[in-house]
Formats: structure tokens, C-alpha cells, sequence
């Protein structure tokens, strides 16, 4: 069995990561591709997760902090059971919000997942990125460079000069990176298609 493609869903709070991670999922079901899903969860209550599973799909889940550090033990073993125990041909997985993505790489590693086996979807919310650049810097300069695609969600209620300001934060340290302006609410098979290449 060949390794599963790992997807990344990354981005602050709210961006719409699980949105986009469950019509990726959706998409995948449609096209009869196996996929599992991990979410990590900060606090006692997966709130994603119970969302995910009223769906039909099964869940791994990380709760007591982020997947970053202190559960990278935990990662490592839930990755390692998914690889042995199941078949995926895809893993969707949403870090939490508040955690600095980069740190998950060295874990990933570790299970077999070079930074060129892993695709890293990286969410911004426009309406919020005056406020992401004055004060969550830090976390945007570690975010956005590992990102192979950067997506603008959100585009629907963003004015024209937050989705322009929100691309100019993304070229700012990922130059090179690809660009999609979406609202996930309204997403072709083709662009779902094209962030799972």
C-alpha cells in the first residue's frame, strides 16, 4: 500500500479550516477515495469533531492541547495506528488554530512525512487581517512560508481592500506561493480537485 497523501489544513482561529477540510472530505467520499481525518482540539470538547461524526466519518482526535508539543507523542502514536490499522489514501488533518504548524513537521517526519510529502493548505480570513497582523505576527511568519497553497476564504464578506491587504501579507513571506480567493460555501469540484493535487 502506498502512503497516504497528507493534507494540511492550516490558519488562525475561525478562518474556516474545518469547513474547507470537511468539503475536501465530501469530495473524497463522492470519488470513493478513502480518507481519514484528524482534528486537533484545544479544551475537554471536540467541537468539530462531534460535528464530524453526526457526518458519518471517523475521527482521531487530540484533545488537552495542541498537537504542536506537548501531544507530539500523541500524534506520532495516532499517526502510526492510522498508517497500520487502515488503508487511507488521504489524511486530512486540521492542527488547531492557535498552534504554530511548523512545529508539527519534526513529528511528521518521524511517521514518514518529509515537508515534500505534505501538503499544507494555509487559511486566511480577510475580514480579520488587520487584526492578525497587529498582533499574531509571529504567528503569521511562521504559518505562511511552509504553506504550498494559500487560500483567502471568506471572499463573500471581505471589502476589496481586505482581500488585497490579505494577499499582500501572504506574498509578503510566501512570495511564490499559489493564491486561491474562495468562499468555501461556494466551492467547484475543480477547485477542490486542484487543493488536493
Amino acid at each position: 500500500m502506498d502512503q497516504p497523501k497528507l493534507v494540511l489544513f492550516t490558519g488562525f482561529l475561525g478562518s474556516g479550516k474545518t469547513s474547507l477540510l470537511l468539503k475536501c472530505a465530501e469530495y473524497l467520499a463522492g470519488n470513493k477515495k478513502k480518507c481519514a481525518i484528524i482534528i486537533n482540539e484545544i479544551g475537554e470538547i471536540g467541537i468539530d469533531n462531534l460535528q464530524m461524526k453526526k457526518l458519518g466519518y471517523d475521527v482521531w482526535e487530540i484533545f488537552g492541547g495542541c498537537i504542536c508539543c506537548t501531544l507530539a507523542i500523541s500524534l506520532e502514536d495516532t499517526m502510526r495506528q492510522l498508517l497500520e490499522k487502515y488503508e487511507a489514501e488521504y489524511i486530512l488533518m486540521e492542527p488547531s488554530g492557535a498552534a504554530d504548524p511548523s512545529a508539527l513537521y519534526p513529528t511528521l517526519a518521524h511517521c514518514g512525512f518529509t515537508q515534500q510529502k505534505i501538503k499544507n493548505v494555509m487559511i486566511m480570513d480577510p475580514t480579520r487581517v488587520e487584526m492578525l497582523v497587529a498582533v499574531l505576527e509571529p504567528y503569521l511568519e511562521a504559518a505562511i512560508p511552509l504553506a504550498d497553497l494559500a487560500v483567502i476564504n471568506k471572499i463573500d464578506a471581505a471589502t476589496a481592500a481586505e482581500i488585497e491587504q490579505s494577499e499582500q501579507v501572504i506574498r509578503q513571506y510566501n512570495p511564490g506561493v499559489s493564491i486561491a480567493q474562495i468562499n468555501v460555501n461556494e466551492l467547484t469540484a475543480n477547485q477542490i480537485k486542484d487543493m488536493l493535487k
